[in-house]
């Protein structure tokens, strides 16, 4: 499948300025708020933008097995895109523990 330039360049610009508005209340991150607080607030960023993603993932990886018409490796394609979604959501969840882990290995 090719992807055009001007939606990759659409993509780029709207991830970047998603990001920018979801990061623009991190006055000073490591001026006022320690390492575990910066790393809060990403994972929480994440969280909150990996939800539309894996839905829309999901939905796509739906209409892939939906529209296969009978076709074993679209339908396959649409198992794994549904899949590759969950994997991808469980990371995020598990990314809000692992500072949290680190704090209590090495800090008081």
């Amino acid at each position: 499948m090719k992807i055009g330039a001007a939606k990759i360049l659409l993509s780029c610009f709207l991830l970047f300025a998603v990001f920018g508005i979801a990061l623009a209340d991190l006055t000073n991150p490591l001026g006022t708020c320690d390492l575990s607080c910066l790393a809060g607030k990403i994972t929480k960023f994440l969280f909150i933008i990996s939800i539309p993603i894996v839905s829309i993932m999901v939905l796509v990886g739906g209409f892939q097995m939906m529209t296969a018409g009978g076709n074993p490796e679209k339908f396959s394609s649409g198992k794994k895109t549904i899949l590759y979604a969950a994997i991808g959501f469980v990371v995020v969840l598990l990314a809000d523990q692992v500072p949290k882990i680190l704090k209590n290995l090495f800090g008081p």
